[in-house]
Formats: structure tokens, C-alpha cells, sequence
């Protein structure tokens, strides 16, 4: 079991109960976007369905990749630079790739384990490939885009630790 009955709402004693992943992922969503810990740590534990939650988690990540995706596109006009506006093109189709393996991946969490861990590592690749580009172009996004793909990167980043 993933979670036991929580009876405080302590970051400490909760923590004791939830497994490292649902720790790991409510610690970071605390530290990274202010999201109250105690509430993340109920959510993930209101399921005895690991295969349900898994499926919801993909679908809210799936949705958050879509919307970096939206953001990127709706700064690239601002940009003036040509170098800068490629590298926020591949972002956004990046992001676009990555949303799309996120929705593929609810159906192989049903079907075979294997292959939602194989599509989990050519997410890291696009968002790789997002992140060389941006850094080899000098590229600086602004916080609420930056923000949104740190939180696209916890999604799968802990996913990969602990499948």
C-alpha cells in the first residue's frame, strides 16, 4: 500500500505515512508552486487504485504539457529575435509531443507496463530537446512559463525514479 490512513495534517507525519513517490511529488509541488502539502498527500491517497491514479496523474499532466505548449506559442510573438523564435518553435512542439505521449501512456499503464516506461523516457528526450535549445539560444521565458514546464518536468521526472 501506497498510503495509509492520514490522522494529522503535518508535512512530517503525513510523510510517514505516503510512500517516497507521493512524498517526493507533494514536497516538490510545495517547494516549486506553493500547492499545500497536506491536501497533495490526501489526494494521492484517496485511491486504493494504483492504476486509477496513475491514469488521473497522467491525464492532469497531459493537460499541463498541452498548456506550456499554448503559453510558448502565445509568447513567441513578443519575441524579436529569429534565434529565440526557433528555439520557443521547438519548445511548443516539444510540449506538443510530450502531451501526446502523456495521453498515449493512460493506455499502456492498462495494457504493458514496459512500454509506459519506454514513452516516460521519450518525454525526457523532448524536453531535452526543449532545454538545450532554449539554453544554447539564451533564450529566458518569463516565470509563468518557466513554471509551467518545471511542473511538466516534476511529472515525469519522479516517474522515472519510481515507476
Amino acid at each position: 500500500m501506497y498510503c495509509s490512513s492520514l490522522a494529522s495534517s503535518s508535512p512530517t507525519r503525513a510523510d510517514a505515512r505516503a510512500s517516497p513517490l507521493v512524498g517526493i511529488v507533494c514536497m516538490g509541488t510545495r517547494d516549486f508552486f506553493g500547492q499545500n502539502y497536506s491536501q497533495c498527500v490526501k489526494t494521492f491517497c484517496s485511491t486504493n487504485d494504483l492504476k486509477e491514479l496513475a491514469i488521473n496523474i497522467l491525464k492532469v499532466a497531459a493537460e499541463t504539457a498541452k498548456d506550456a505548449k499554448e503559453l510558448l506559442n502565445s509568447y513567441q510573438p513578443v519575441i524579436k529575435s529569429c534565434k529565440e523564435t526557433k528555439a520557443i518553435q521547438q519548445c511548443a512542439q516539444s510540449y506538443g509531443s510530450i502531451a501526446s505521449c502523456f495521453q498515449g501512456t493512460q493506455d499502456e499503464v492498462n495494457e504493458e507496463e514496459t512500454m509506459a516506461n519506454y514513452t516516460v523516457v521519450r518525454i525526457f528526450d523532448d524536453n531535452d530537446a526543449c532545454e538545450k535549445s532554449m539554453s544554447s539560444d539564451g533564450v529566458k521565458l518569463p516565470n509563468s512559463i518557466s513554471t509551467r514546464l518545471q511542473l511538466v518536468k516534476l511529472y515525469y521526472n519522479h516517474g522515472l525514479k519510481y515507476p
